[in-house]
């Protein structure tokens, strides 16, 4: 016994094919290191017993020379 809709075939139905224009935005993996750092993220295993903000903290202090300006946090409690 499966989910209800498991045993549908699905199917992907294009309308066109468009290429993409840079002036939009760059692709990922073509994107330099000034780039990723301005729109990037770091995921960050925080280790229990540290409060998020010295994390927080000790992130923005490793990344800083790499051109880092702003260091947010967010996560959940498990």
């Amino acid at each position: 016994m499966g989910l209800p809709f498991e045993g549908l075939k699905r199917e992907v139905f294009v309308l066109r094919e468009e290429a993409t224009s840079e002036k939009y935005g760059v692709y990922p993996e073509r994107r330099d290191i000034k780039q990723r750092m301005d729109f990037g993220f770091v995921l960050l295993d925080k280790p229990s017993g540290i409060r998020s903000k010295t994390s927080a903290f000790i992130a923005k202090k490793i990344l800083s020379p790499l051109g880092a300006t702003k260091i947010g946090y967010s996560g959940t409690l498990v």
